[in-house]
C-alpha cells in the first residue's frame, strides 16, 4: 500500500521504499561488501536509482542509491559474490556485451572500484551465478542459455575457479534460470532448475543435481 519503484524493504511488519526507488525492473538483490561496509546491490533493466544515473546497476548503502562506474551496457539478471584468490568481488551475470565501459560477454566482476570481463566470457545469456565447494575448493558456477564459456564447449552450465572455465560433464540439453547449494544429508551440492529435459545425458526434467561424487 505504499509506494515503491520497483524495490521495497520489509522490516518484519511493515513495508517501506528505498529512497526514491528505481527507474525499471529488478531481477536481482544480493549482498557485498567493497571495502566501505556491506550494502544492499540491485540489477536489473533500469537506467536510474534514487534519481542517479545508474545503468543496470546500483547500490543501496542505507541511506543513498549510487551507480557502479557506467554500470552495464543491458540487463542484469543474477548476482553473487565470490573470492577468486585475490579478494572478494561481486559477480554480474545477464544478456549485456559491455560492463563499465569494457567488453564483458555476458559475465562480468565488480571489485569496489573498476569492471573487468571474466575470462572472455559467455557466448549467451548468463542467468544464474552461485558459489559452490566440489571438494577441490570453492568456484563460481554460472547457468544461462549459453553454449561456451571462455570458448570452451559448455553447455548451459559452466565452472570457473578463477583463471579457466570448464564445463560439468556434457552440461543440459536446455537453458538453465537457477542455481542453489543444498546438504540434503549425502553432502553439500549444486542443484540446477531450468528448461531442461536431460542433464549429463540423463533424464532429468527441469531440475538437476550435480554432487563432487559425479564424473
Amino acid at each position: 500500500g505504499v509506494s515503491a519503484n520497483y524495490i521495497a524493504k520489509w522490516n518484519g511488519t511493515s513495508w517501506s521504499p528505498l529512497g526514491s526507488g528505481i527507474s525499471g525492473s529488478v531481477f536481482a538483490l544480493t549482498v557485498f561488501d567493497d571495502g566501505t561496509g556491506s550494502a544492499l546491490y540491485a540489477g536489473g533493466y533500469f537506467t536510474t536509482a534514487g534519481g542517479v544515473g545508474a545503468s543496470g546497476i546500483a547500490k543501496w548503502d542505507g541511506t543513498s542509491w549510487s551507480p557502479l562506474g557506467s554500470g552495464i551496457s543491458g540487463t542484469v539478471g543474477t548476482l553473487t559474490v565470490f573470492d577468486d584468490g585475490i579478494g572478494s568481488a561481486l559477480y554480474v551475470g545477464g544478456n549485456f556485451t559491455m560492463a563499465g565501459g569494457v567488453s564483458a560477454n555476458f559475465i562480468a566482476k565488480w571489485d569496489g572500484t573498476s569492471w573487468s570481463p571474466v575470462g572472455g566470457g559467455m557466448s549467451s545469456p548468463v542467468w544464474a551465478l552461485t558459489v559452490f565447494d566440489d571438494g577441490t575448493g570453492p568456484a563460481l558456477y554460472a547457468g544461462g542459455s549459453f553454449f561456451h564459456a571462455g570458448g570452451v564447449s559448455a553447455k548451459f552450465i559452466a565452472r570457473w575457479g578463477g583463471t579457466i572455465w570448464s564445463p560439468l560433464g556434457i552440461g543440459m540439453n536446455n537453458p538453465l534460470f537457477a542455481l542453489s547449494v543444498f546438504d540434503d544429508g549425502a553432502g553439500p551440492a549444486l542443484y540446477a532448475g531450468g528448461d531442461f529435459t536431460t542433464a549429463g545425458g540423463v533424464v532429468s526434467a527441469y531440475m538437476a543435481r550435480w554432487s563432487r561424487h559425479c564424473p
